[in-house]
């Protein structure tokens, strides 16, 4: 995640909190809390929000399909007072800003300034509470909205933390042990910051040297592996990094599942960038940007979990 983005979560996650605060104390009026949430949904992107927060602010249609709010159609409530429209004549639910300025005008001392005699009053008055009564209940669809999203940014911060550590603790591991995969780190992200298809490519060949470089620590080639096929003992090759690596996980961890998993899927990234053997007929698919930050990723959590292994308990099988 780049500094840019990571500077806009950072503001959308500040501006949540400001928001709740207003939304729980009602500090504003709700059409500028809405104009907050507008913004918010606009740092994340977030078109269903938008589109949701103009009915608000603006007034639903008169033919409304929730459907269209995409994953916001959870947040709609349809059970709240309507409007006749003027021009049309037809009925349409209003929105909050709408619903704010009626309770407004029913308060008592309002009531009190037309002259209306007591039982008009008290009509006024009991519709006043029902007024209210409807508007803290569709406020609490736009509480959840800005709650759920502070969660989202929140965990976002939670798993960020949890990635630099094993960050952290990957690059001290190739400093105290193969210092020359450092020089290929920032090969890597020399690679990425060019952001086009050819620096894909390169940046997984960088990532494949690092672990190569890795695996030359760990395992050597020429040692005794007996994890590659069913407890038999066979020699890996100097290309079979990968293979080299996962066995010695798999002898010194017990985080099985999630190895197989990065295993898998590196085969899967790293084929990309292999040359097609000869008379085939099948042909590479494209090395995407997405490739390439998970290779980084992977490579991250590989180097990590030999980190915790150099540095923990040995586990054996």
């Amino acid at each position: 995640m780049d500094d840019y983005q990571n500077s806009h979560l950072g503001v959308a996650k500040e501006l949540s909190n400001v928001i709740l605060v207003d939304l729980e104390i009602n500090q504003l009026p709700i059409s500028q809390s809405l104009m907050k949430i507008k913004r918010l949904a606009r740092l994340l992107r977030d078109s269903d929000a938008q589109k949701w927060l103009d009915y608000e602010i603006m007034g639903y249609p008169t033919v409304f399909d929730p459907e269209e709010l995409g994953s916001c159609k959870k947040y709609y409530i349809s059970d709240r007072p309507v409007i006749r429209d003027e021009r049309t004549h037809k009925s349409h639910p209003i929105g909050l800003p709408h619903l704010e300025s009626y309770i407004n005008s029913t308060k008592v001392e309002s009531v009190s300034k037309l002259g209306a005699n007591e039982s008009q009053k008290m009509h006024i008055l009991n519709k006043h509470h029902e007024l209210v009564n409807d508007f803290e209940r569709l406020k609490t669809s736009i509480h959840n909205y800005v709650t759920e999203v502070n969660i989202s940014l929140s965990v976002g911060d939670f798993a960020q933390d949890i990635f630099e550590d094993t960050r952290l603790a990957a690059d001290k591991f190739i400093r105290q042990y193969c210092p020359r995969a450092g020089e290929q780190l920032l090969a890597v992200h020399d690679r990425m910051i060019h952001h086009d298809p050819g620096s894909f490519s390169l940046a997984i060949g960088a990532v494949q040297g690092v672990l190569t470089s890795v695996a030359d620590v760990v395992s050597p080639v020429g040692e005794t592996d007996t994890h590659i096929k069913k407890g038999r003992e066979r020699k890996a090759a100097a290309e079979q990094y990968l293979t080299r690596i996962f066995s010695y996980i798999r002898q010194h961890s017990k985080n099985d599942p999630l190895s197989a998993v990065i295993e898998s899927e590196l085969k899967y990234i790293f084929s990309k960038t292999e040359p097609p053997a000869e008379k085939s007929n099948v042909l590479h698919a494209d090395v995407t940007v997405d490739d390439a930050h998970r290779a980084i990723i992977h490579m991250y959590l590989i180097i990590g979990e030999i980190a915790k292994i150099r540095k923990g308990p040995v586990f054996t099988n």
